[in-house]
């Protein structure tokens, strides 16, 4: 007879977070479907959350441990692999300090709130600081432009979407990927009502994308210009008054210098190099000035560039002077369930010096970490629910790293590319088989239009011998013998849950995630798991008031906004030279990676449904001028190299694109990895073997990785000289 449930929880893939509603039948997926009563979501979900059961279920799916034994994998105990991986920390730690253990946390799980501050208890346990994550390939930008600017990287402002009256998006494109540093469920429907009540919506981006042809105007921009492009904007927001001098003088310092630094940069000296027309530019401006309530916003495609940072410190000036910060339909500063935590002090890798950005070391320098000698150098990693091999740059360089470890764990719910390199793999579990609640974003940040709150319990039992990766920390960290997070009465808390999570009844009210998740609901004002677990649609808090964050939480050591950081105003003298370089290499094709519905995440590409027909392999994209000038073809094979390396991919024409501009998907090249058995059999090629990589490349003050507008050259495969 079929045991039948319905059980309501929430994804965490992505910031939407969407309420879903799961059927299982014999303690397998049956059904998934988004959830009409969410409150936050409100029957709203994507693909992705809705072929979940695909990815728990998946064929390929980690039961057991193991160990690679004589170059094959085997499994091994739990016991076994706990005892060896703590023996050998507990050696390396002896020998060569904290420094000598790193840890890198990757995506869906940095979206899951319980492994990633275990994560960070795990290494305070070896008094090490070296966590990398995705985070300086796509965002860092915006915590290091939030640190100087606001006085936390947590302080982050996002746009009033449903209040607005005029929004400038920069690089996204949320029909395919949803947006970035937001809550924000039905996104198009919700840009799409701007200009139902009369707003406008501009979309700057070098391809015509799918949110464009949606609603709004599209604006095509030269792929890396991005910075030059908002210091005309900010140049013709002064030329027109459009400076709140009052607002300015009260709540911000830094005003004249950041005035003068846009001086230079009229709209038609910037066209030269963005090849937006100055007198569009000034139409966008015009309608930005003219709105109640504006905003300007900009998400990966920014972030990637060469100058990300640069681009949203400007972007946050230009929003903040011009009086649409902290108001309604402009920008707003949520509030989060718990307070913040305080900015701690600033660190350096012994790589360059390069700093940690909100306690991120940067993934650019990973390889360098490990493979450079001397006091510090990386011998043990422990890779939780990441493939830094398809994501970060350098793979081949990574590669080596990876196997030149004495220590290399991997815990995650398949047998991926970087695991390959591994000497033991975990098997963790799927978000599905968790309980959790809303993840950093909104916890402490706050980043919601609509402020709510949810927890879930787990929908399914762990598969086969899988275990809370809170649990395998914790463990681990008492086989090595060192205390979680440092603290001796916290390995004692953590080991008497442990205990207690053996009884039946007991143990559900008691482990260690529930203790800590009951705390953080408590702290919040919101009754504890057992109202929680009543409202399983979530519960909706006090909403984001304008006017309750300039004067009152800008936590700079004046209380106000930092309009002309100093480090910031240093690396825009550079931008004269910079320019100079765009205008040479105006002639030059610059590539992209564009994101896909199906495919953007590596982990996709083990589920048939997601690699079906021509999503089997990742292509370039090209627009068919460029491609005649190059003499390729529609399904061609086409060489792509930068960086002295180069992969081969076919020819996908592409009209959208403005000319100039190619692109290739990121995540690719299965075809190496034995424990994925439907990916492995995909085509294409991993991108980031041609992306620039090492200390040199990174933009200085944030860490991120240049992944974005990278001058590269193609032909056809066939004519390509070795």
């Amino acid at each position: 007879m079929s045991d039948s449930h319905r059980q309501k929880t929430f994804c965490r893939i992505c910031e939407a977070q969407c309420g879903l509603v799961v059927t299982t039948q014999n303690g397998r997926v049956s059904k998934i479907e988004p959830n009409p009563e969410h409150v936050s979501s409100r029957g709203y979900a994507c693909i992705k959350g809705l072929k979940m059961g695909d990815f728990v279920h998946n064929p390929d799916r980690l039961l057991t441990p193991l160990k690679k034994v004589d170059g094959e994998f085997v499994p091994v105990s739990w016991n076994q692999a706990l005892a060896e991986i703590g023996a050998k920390l507990r050696a390396i730690h002896a020998r060569d300090g904290g420094g000598a253990i790193a840890a890198y946390m990757g995506n869906p799980i940095a979206f899951s709130m319980w492994p990633t501050l275990m994560m960070t208890m795990l290494l305070k346990a070896f008094d090490a600081d070296k966590l990398f994550t995705p985070g300086t390939q796509d965002c860092a930008n915006k915590f290091a432009g939030g640190e100087r600017l606001f006085g936390n990287p947590h302080a982050q402002v996002f746009p009033d979407i449903d209040h607005t009256r005029l929004l400038i998006a920069v690089g996204t494109n949320p029909v395919i990927s949803k947006m970035s540093f937001i809550n924000l469920p039905h996104p198009m429907e919700r840009i799409g009502a701007i200009e139902e009540r009369g707003g406008k919506v501009y979309w700057v981006n070098p391809r015509y994308t799918e949110s464009a042809r949606r609603c709004g105007e599209h604006v095509a921009i030269r792929p890396d210009t991005d910075v030059f492009f908002m210091l005309g904007f900010l140049h013709e927001v002064i030329a027109r008054d459009g400076v709140d001098h009052a607002r300015v003088q009260r709540y911000m310092n830094g005003y004249a210098t950041l005035a003068e630094l846009a001086r230079p940069w009229t709209p038609e000296r910037v066209a030269q190099a963005t090849r937006v027309p100055a007198d569009t530019l000034r139409a966008m401006v015009r309608d930005y000035l003219a709105a109640d309530g504006a905003a300007i916003y900009s998400s990966t495609g920014v972030n990637q560039g060469s100058r990300g940072l640069l681009v949203y410190w400007l972007q946050e000036a230009i929003n903040a002077v011009s009086g649409n910060l902290d108001r309604r339909g402009g920008v707003l500063a949520g509030k989060g369930v718990m307070p913040s935590p305080p900015v701690g002090e600033q660190r350096r890798s012994r790589i360059a010096g390069i700093p940690y950005v909100n306690s991120i070391i940067p993934a650019g320098i990973m390889a360098d970490e490990i493979l450079t000698p001397g006091p510090g150098r990386v011998r043990a990693m422990l890779n939780m629910s990441g493939n830094p091999l398809l994501t970060c740059p350098g793979s081949g360089r990574l590669a080596e790293a990876f196997d030149d470890l004495e220590l290399f764990v991997c815990t995650d719910i398949v047998r991926n590319e970087t695991a390959e390199h591994a000497h033991y793999i975990l098997p963790g579990l799927h978000g599905l088989e968790r309980a959790d609640i809303p993840f950093f974003f909104f916890t402490v940040m706050g980043l919601m239009p609509e402020r709510s709150f949810s927890y879930t319990d787990a929908v399914l039992p762990a598969a086969g011998e899988a275990r809370d990766e809170g649990l395998i920390l914790r463990q681990l960290c008492r086989a090595a013998g060192r205390p979680l997070g440092g603290s001796r009465p916290l390995q004692w808390l953590s080991n008497l849950a442990e205990s207690l999570a053996r009884l039946p009844r007991v143990g559900r009210r008691t482990s260690l995630d529930r203790l800590f998740f009951g705390a953080v609901t408590r702290v919040a004002r919101l009754g504890g798991l057992r109202r929680l677990r009543r409202q399983p649609d979530g519960v909706m808090l006090q909403p984001n008031q304008p006017g309750d964050y300039l004067g009152k939480r800008v936590q700079t050591a004046s209380g106000k906004v930092e309009l002309a950081p100093p480090d910031l105003v240093a690396r825009a003298a550079t931008l004269d030279a910079e320019f100079g370089q765009e205008l040479a290499a105006q002639g030059a094709l610059k590539l992209i990676q564009k994101r896909e519905r199906f495919t953007h995440n590596t982990w996709a590409h083990n589920v048939e449904a997601f690699i079906d027909g021509k999503r089997h392999s990742n292509y370039l994209y090209i627009h068919p001028l460029d491609a005649q000038a190059q003499g390729l073809g529609q399904g061609q094979l086409a060489r792509v190299s930068a960086n002295g390396e180069y992969v081969e991919v076919p020819v996908q024409l592409d009209d959208s694109l403005q000319p100039g501009t190619i692109a290739v998907p990121h995540g690719w090249g299965h075809q190496d990895a034995r424990g994925l058995s439907v990916a492995r059999h995909t085509q294409g090629a991993n991108i980031n073997i041609i992306m620039p990589h090492g200390p040199a490349t990174l933009e200085p003050v944030s860490g991120m990785c240049h992944m974005n507008g990278i001058i590269a050259e193609v032909r056809a495969a066939d004519a390509a000289v070795s």
